[in-house]
């Protein structure tokens, strides 16, 4: 006798039977409101949600997506309610509101029981001006509203910092992105910027309403490592001290070369990026040996989207210090280079002289460099057969086989479009000599039909 089709079926829910660690895997894949869904499904998912790591409050898309649009307020309170529910600490925490969160206060509520009680890590902020803000009234963010030891990342975005309340006593951010942020005078960024003594990672894009005073925005901060300015508007200039400095990135300045002032070892370019009569966006690059690097870490995951958006627009240039008998940095130097889509205005490459270098030996060297090259010249293009630059400068230039090899390599892929300067002006009367012979043998490498590069010594 058949057993029937009712009877044949279980009902076997194998995924309930997983760990919850494996529960919030899946759960992270999907969005903050489809993941609270999930606690209808049975009781074993009823609770997963509120362990969940992180958690994004689009509120104009979820009052444009839902049966909720016309319901703001029952939105905040679901949101409030989500945020006390959840249990244990956040990683991170995205709000995208409306103005009207901060004119009734609820956006400050947010911001206390994420930070002081949920302890997130990291905090992005951002304030959709555009719409529902009917009293047009300006809010201010509370006094040290951003000073809980736990936090360590900041972004702020589409806000009007008043003063720099908001953001005193921030010795726990080590990041802090100010994105469309706009200030009645300079001195307020200049005062944020001081109460966070701590930051390895700032990327501005900022307005000052009005700064008659002339007064220019100061850094000053020897745990900085990325400085990314996006843009400066109505600011007269920038002076920057960062020993730790190792990248650094403007891509649009409303002042001119004597409003620029830096002060950091790590970062020695010697082009002047406003000498065609317009400022050229531009990145600085000292590539780190260290096997794990936050700084590149940063600069592959979210520096190019931004920064690449302006250079598909306008010309742009790149000053880079490497080593290239490391065999890390060449990797990275690789990495960083493909990610440009448009053929580059300059190139200004400073080759390291570190011979006390452990990691940079010449039996190190041999075990690697020869066969890296050789294959770049015979099948695999460095840093891609896409990668085009017009100018490329090379200074510390020594005639080193990895140096030679380095140039000859973007020689005959045809990278460097019209002149490769290599600076002797510094060397001494013989070395200048032997680089200038290598000079020679590098013009040999083109055919007559390719001599459309020029390769000089200044």
């Amino acid at each position: 006798m058949e057993r029937s089709s009712s009877a044949q079926v279980k009902d076997v829910d194998n995924i309930s039977k997983l760990p919850n660690d494996v529960l919030l895997l899946i759960l992270s894949r999907l969005s903050t409101e489809e993941a609270i869904r999930t606690s209808v499904v049975s009781k074993r998912w009823e609770h997963v949600w509120k362990q969940l790591s992180h958690l994004v409050f689009d509120i104009p898309r979820i009052i444009n997506s839902t049966e909720l649009r016309d319901s703001l307020n029952r939105v905040d309170i679901l949101i409030t309610k989500v945020i006390n529910n959840h249990r244990g600490h956040l990683e991170s925490c995205v709000i995208n509101h409306f103005p009207y969160h901060g004119v009734t206060g609820i956006l400050n509520t947010w911001i206390q029981s994420v930070t002081c009680v949920k302890h997130t890590k990291v905090l992005t902020l951002t304030n959709d001006f555009l719409c529902r803000n009917p009293t047009n009234k300006i809010f201010d963010i509370p006094t040290n509203s951003f000073s809980h030891p736990s936090l360590m990342s900041l972004s702020l975005s589409s806000y009007i910092l008043r003063s720099s309340h908001p953001l005193i006593n921030c010795s726990n951010l080590k990041t802090l992105k100010l994105v469309l942020v706009t200030a009645p005078e300079v001195g307020v960024f200049n005062r944020v910027l001081t109460s966070c003594p701590s930051l390895e990672v700032l990327v501005l894009d900022i307005v000052c309403v009005d700064n008659k005073s002339g007064v220019p925005l100061k850094i000053e901060n020897n745990t900085l490592k990325v400085l990314h300015v996006q843009a400066m508007h109505y600011i007269d200039g920038i002076q920057v001290s960062a020993t730790s400095l190792d990248i650094l990135i403007i891509e649009d300045a409303s002042f001119g070369r004597d409003g620029f002032f830096l002060r950091s070892p790590k970062l020695q370019f010697d082009r002047n990026f406003w000498a065609p009569g317009r400022f050229v966006p531009h990145m600085s690059y000292n590539i780190s040996k260290e096997e794990n690097s936050t700084v590149h870490e940063e600069y592959m995951n979210n520096i190019p989207r931004p920064f690449f958006r302006s250079v598909a627009i306008m010309a742009a240039s790149m000053s880079v210090s490497v080593d290239l008998r490391n065999q890390t940095q060449v990797e990275r130097l690789r990495q960083v280079l493909r990610l440009w889509t448009r053929k580059m205005m300059g190139l200004e490459i400073i080759f390291k002289q570190d011979y006390n270098d452990a990691t940079t030996t010449e039996e190190n060297s041999e075990s690697w460099h020869k066969k890296f090259w050789k294959d770049n010249i015979n099948k695999d293009a460095f840093p891609s057969a896409k990668f085009l630059v017009k100018t490329v400068w090379m200074n510390n230039f020594n005639g080193s086989e990895e140096e030679f090899a380095f140039a000859s390599c973007l020689i005959r892929q045809g990278t460097v479009v019209d002149k490769m300067m290599i600076k002797t002006s510094s060397l001494p009367a013989r070395k200048k000599l032997e680089i200038e012979a290598a000079v020679v043998k590098l013009e040999a490498l083109q055919t007559e039909d390719e001599r459309e590069l020029t390769i000089h010594c200044f």
